[in-house]
């Protein structure tokens, strides 16, 4: 990673520095923030589940 990156001054998956990424998508060892764009950011959060509805039993 570049020190960019580790800074939080880019985006830890496409390196893009503008908008600045303000997306939380995890934390480094230090326990500081990884940080990515909205648009990687979107990628990486995982997709919602289905919700499933039980038909009324009779």
């Amino acid at each position: 990673m570049s020190r960019a990156q580790l800074e939080g001054e880019a985006c830890v998956v496409c390196h893009k520095r503008w908008p600045r990424p303000r997306a939380r998508v995890g934390r480094f060892p230090d326990d500081s923030p990884v940080l990515a764009c909205a648009d990687c950011a979107e990628a990486l959060t995982p997709a919602p589940m289905a919700t499933v509805v039980a038909f009324p039993s009779r």
